[in-house]
């Protein structure tokens, strides 16, 4: 018993890729979990249309912006540009102040400011519109030149998800988490079976281009993963009755860019490793991180500071914002074309990467 112990351990010890994944990777989705997954409303944006322009509205948007709910920098905005921050996701709510605003507060009558929410995410209205509301009461009562009676009263209004279905949220979310796994695995199986079953080198030896063969790897993918994302697709409207208000040229593209750039990345990780239980560990340490720092579950604005940055590099995270602005927001090219072109550019840097690999392997 102990001559096996000690040769399995030997073995672990030997597999550098195998330690690397036992050791690091539970230290690695701990602190990524740990920070990640939060709940709360933290540095939400916020936009501001002060019609009033007086030192009582000028207050009040100042406590806003000093909680530690509402980001340090509130975007003040024109009417005609409100719509277009929100549906581009630049902020997540808006406040609308009336004129009368502080002659209303002046006179003890209650004044009345519009709130628009953002209700892509229906499980966090309810957590801003509570946050607000304690700020509001804080500038009632910390407000020495108010009567203590005066009322600002918020009419809320929910935008693209009035009914707060969260499942319009998660779904979108589930289907790009699927979409990366299932492409991933499955690029990397197909490389990885090539060299399981020995027919890797008589590739090589084939008159076929290196771009002509990885484009033929490619092109299979595409079209069984596209087919599969539009079932799904249509699987949600019918169960969970997700709407679709957008372009579905633009659906289409961007959904084929990312199923693209998600079986290239499996290519790559096929053409670095012997096997398929090689690939499989490699696949799963890529795709954690890229789930738990996408956005799908969470929100990114309740990560720190630092796991916002690096969402920014995650291919995942801009699928996900493209996906359920089309699909709820019922969005445009005009909106979303720097996500996409960010795609596009991955897209075509590991479509080169898998090439100069598979150049250099075929050469040794």
């Amino acid at each position: 018993m102990w001559a096996v112990v000690f040769k399995d351990i030997t073995s672990i010890f030997r597999d550098r890729q195998l330690l690397i994944t036992i050791v690091l990777a539970p230290l690695f989705y701990m602190i990524v979990y740990g920070f990640a997954l939060n709940p709360s409303v933290q540095e939400l944006s916020l936009g501001v249309v002060d019609y009033a322009q007086t030192t009582a509205s000028r207050e009040f948007i100042a406590i806003l912006a000093t909680s530690d709910v509402v980001t340090p920098r509130v975007e003040t905005l024109q009417e005609k540009d409100l719509q277009r921050s929100l549906m581009a996701g630049d902020i997540k709510v808006a406040l609308v102040i009336p004129p009368n605003f502080e002659r209303r507060l002046a006179e003890d009558k209650l004044a009345d400011v519009q709130l628009l929410i953002d209700g892509v995410d229906a499980n966090r209205v309810g957590i801003i519109q509570s946050y607000l509301s304690q700020i509001i009461r804080q500038y009632r009562y910390g407000n020495d030149n108010l009567p203590e009676s005066s009322l600002i009263n918020l009419q809320t209004k929910i935008l693209y998800n009035p009914g707060l279905v969260s499942s319009w949220y998660f779904v979108p979310g589930v289907v790009g988490v699927i979409l990366t796994a299932i492409s991933t695995f499955a690029a990397s199986s197909t490389m990885t079976a090539e060299k399981d079953y020995g027919t890797f080198e008589q590739l090589s030896l084939t008159p076929l281009r290196p771009w002509e063969l990885i484009v033929g790897k490619l092109i299979p993918l595409l079209g069984i993963v596209l087919f599969m994302v539009l079932i799904a697709n249509f699987f949600s409207q019918i169960v969970f009755d997700l709407p679709f208000r957008g372009s579905w040229l633009m659906f289409l593209i961007t959904t084929s860019v990312y199923i693209l750039l998600t079986s290239e990345l499996g290519l790559l990780v096929g053409l670095l490793n012997q096997n398929l239980l090689q690939a499989f560990l490699t696949t799963l340490f890529i795709n954690v991180p890229l789930v738990q720092l996408s956005g799908a579950y969470t929100p990114i604005e309740a990560m720190p500071s630092f796991f916002q940055t690096l969402t920014l590099v995650n291919p995942l995270r801009h699928y996900i914002f493209i996906l359920r602005s089309v699909l709820i927001k019922g969005v445009g090219f005009q909106l979303l074309w720097q996500p996409l072109l960010f795609l596009m550019i991955v897209t075509l840097g590991l479509f080169v990467l898998c090439l100069s690999l598979f150049k250099r392997q075929k050469i040794s």
